[in-house]
């Protein structure tokens, strides 16, 4: 068995052992899938939602009878002691005898039903609890936009960096390259000390962007797993690295007409005003009476010794069934300041509404003025990029004919790396400027769903 065939068996049993991880390439959809199960954020937001829905029940259940049901044994340690007339009992007149009453022991059993017949307050938080699961909808539907941004931030970012970190490992290949031509023509006596001393400083710098390029690689890498809900010792690759669906942000700007009513943050805004107005009426609810439905069946009994459960013993019965009606007339204001507050609460959250509406269409608007102008920045830098290529591949192939200097191709590809990197940062810029107008346009899934 040759050597490579021994590493080759060796990785295949490491990796059957668990010792070396699988690799899951994800494309942007791959990552949004996987996001929409195991985002923790988006989870929580799930559980939220849940609650809300108990929640409504639990406002239903206070409406629905309660029936309860309730007991009690008391043992009489000192019976309470009475004072009865003394001539009751053949005493002198004016004069009175201490009695006791009562037994030794004493049990009694209730069943108690209950049922509201009218009672505001009780409506009004079945309907405001409603709304609230509204409000943890639109929470859940906001959650998960804002995974899809940061998902996508980061995703293109990584795409962009792994761009830019193969150009520059294909400049720092032709840099060694030049290097050692240059030791080589040393050798033999055609080059300077002093010019292989530059091209190996024009090296070492490319070799450190190459290694922060790296770093920032893997480092976008750990976020992008964060943001998934992926475990951080987890390998993941990224399988579309084309930028191919990417590329697509640079076509058909947005047009149509910012809706501020389709706006998820509006949308939340106006749920909550919905809720302060149910909080109004609830403060003014309670001025109202409310009537009640109540009927209680129980049995008691009373012994010197403790034998309830003597089944010759007898138990009296009773029973009865009413209507309660409670009419509040003066609590100290207490009321009227509670609903003076609601108003104002209320009147707030009318112009919290119209702030987030305006605000919403500056942001879009902003944002637009951004994308537009990181498209134009765009056309700039690739343009710089060509010819700094340009520049670059000339003053190689001159420096090869004898015709150019070692400092002309060290300046050359000091040009081309900063306009490599000016190129990417405007690249950049424009895919989180796009991304950023559809999110503030409230287009965002659609968008993503359209790149995928």
């Amino acid at each position: 068995m040759n050597r490579k065939m021994i590493i080759s068996v060796g990785m295949l049993l490491l990796a059957t052992a668990g010792i070396i991880p699988a690799q899951t390439s994800f494309t942007l959809k791959g990552c949004l899938d996987y996001a929409f199960s195991n985002n923790r954020s988006i989870r929580m937001a799930n559980c939220d939602l849940e609650i809300s829905q108990k929640k409504v029940n639990e406002q239903i259940g206070n409406y629905l009878p309660q029936v309860n049901v309730s007991g009690s044994v008391d043992d009489n340690l000192e019976l309470a002691k009475y004072l009865l007339p003394a001539e009751m009992m053949g005493g002198q007149p004016g004069t009175y005898v201490p009695v006791t009453f009562g037994t030794k022991y004493a049990t009694t059993g209730t069943l108690q039903v209950t049922q509201k017949i009218v009672d505001p307050v009780s409506w009004l938080n079945i309907r405001s609890s409603g709304i609230s699961g509204e409000q943890s909808a639109q929470s859940l539907q906001k959650t998960r936009e804002d995974v899809i941004y940061n998902i996508s931030t980061v995703y293109y970012q990584t795409l962009v960096v792994s761009k830019q970190a193969e150009l520059l490992k294909t400049i720092l290949l032709a840099s060694e390259q030049s290097l050692k031509s240059a030791e080589l023509r040393f050798r033999n006596g055609m080059a300077k000390q002093i010019d292989i001393d530059k091209l190996r400083v024009s090296y070492n710098n490319t070799l450190a962007q190459v290694q922060q390029t790296d770093l920032r690689y893997a480092q976008l890498l750990n976020s992008l797993k964060y943001n998934l809900g992926m475990p951080v010792d987890s390998v993941l690759e990224l399988a579309d690295t084309s930028l191919t669906a990417a590329s697509l942000l640079f076509e058909n700007p947005p047009g149509h007409l910012l809706r501020v009513s389709e706006i998820i943050d509006y949308q939340i805004r106006e749920t909550s005003y919905s809720l302060t107005e149910y909080e109004k009426k609830k403060a003014a609810a309670v001025f109202y009476p409310v009537l009640s439905f109540y009927g209680n069946y129980g049995y008691n009994a009373w012994r010197q010794e403790f034998n309830f459960f003597d089944a010759d013993k007898e138990w009296y019965n009773s029973s009865a069934i009413g209507l309660r009606l409670t009419i509040p007339i003066f609590d100290g204001l207490q009321r009227s300041s509670r609903l003076a507050q609601s108003k104002l609460n209320l009147e707030k959250a009318r112009e919290n509404l119209s702030q987030t509406e305006q605000y919403i269409k500056v942001n879009a608007s902003n944002y637009n003025m951004r994308y537009l102008n990181a498209m134009e920045n765009i056309n700039n830098e690739r343009e710089n990029l060509r010819l700094a290529e340009s520049v670059y591949r000339n003053t190689q192939l001159e420096l090869r004919q004898g015709a150019g200097s070692t400092l002309d191709l060290i300046q050359a590809e000091s040009s081309y790396v900063q306009a490599q990197n000016n190129y990417f940062n405007k690249l950049l810029d424009l895919y989180i400027a796009r991304l950023d107008l559809e999110r503030a346009s409230g287009t965002l899934p659609s968008f993503i769903q359209h790149l995928k």
